[in-house]
């Protein structure tokens, strides 16, 4: 018995490049993990095992060809997935974009291989593995943040410091020392010192 639920309507344009069929086709091997093809339509096909789902997209307005986990109300990314075993190559990876028939065909056999590659494990669905992505992902949003502070912060200590203004670039270069390059956070000493000497 076939549970599929199939939708076309409002993508008539987008059936004609066939990722229903294709992406059914490419990632039936979820089948075979378990999982239950539980939705296809000309943009999405979502596979599910108990609280585990997959989803295969064609982005609607982009034609990206992406691949995300799914557990506890949390999405997780193919790009995620790969920065898990692999951080270079995750730097690496795009989605690929199809816009014909034939792309979407080469699209998805990629986007199989990397899937199989990469999320062989997440798709266990261990709770080991999710704490570990849940743990990358902070690290990664404390990265960012940091970043930010960074680009923000910086340009204004170094025009502090490069009008003798040490004590307002210390605490500039305090505030952003994890992010600074040894010569930078040598320079954030050295302006804190000349701050304290002068006071």
């Amino acid at each position: 018995m076939n549970n599929t639920r199939s939708f076309s309507d409002g993508f008539p344009e987008r059936a004609e490049l066939g990722f229903d069929e294709q992406a059914s086709r490419a990632f039936a091997f979820l089948e075979g993990m378990g999982f239950q093809k539980i939705s296809v339509s000309p943009t999405i096909a979502r596979f599910e095992r108990g609280d585990l789902a997959a989803n295969v997209f064609h982005g609607r307005q982009s034609y990206e060809l992406g691949f995300e986990i799914e557990r506890e109300g949390k999405r997780y990314s193919l790009s995620e997935l790969i920065r898990l075993s692999d951080p270079q190559e995750a730097d690496l990876y795009r989605n690929y974009a199809a816009t014909t028939p034939a792309a979407v065909v080469t699209g998805l056999m990629q986007l199989k291989q990397l899937v199989a590659r990469y999320a062989a494990g997440p798709l266990q669905g261990e709770p080991p593995t999710f704490l570990a992505l849940d743990r990358q992902r902070r690290e990664l949003a404390e990265k960012l943040a940091l970043d930010s502070e960074v680009s923000a912060f910086k340009p204004k200590a170094d025009e502090a410091f490069r009008l003798g203004r040490y004590g307002e670039a210390a605490e500039l270069y305090d505030r952003i020392r994890a992010g600074l390059t040894p010569v930078e956070a040598k320079k954030a000493d050295l302006a804190r010192k000349r701050a304290s000497s002068s006071s």
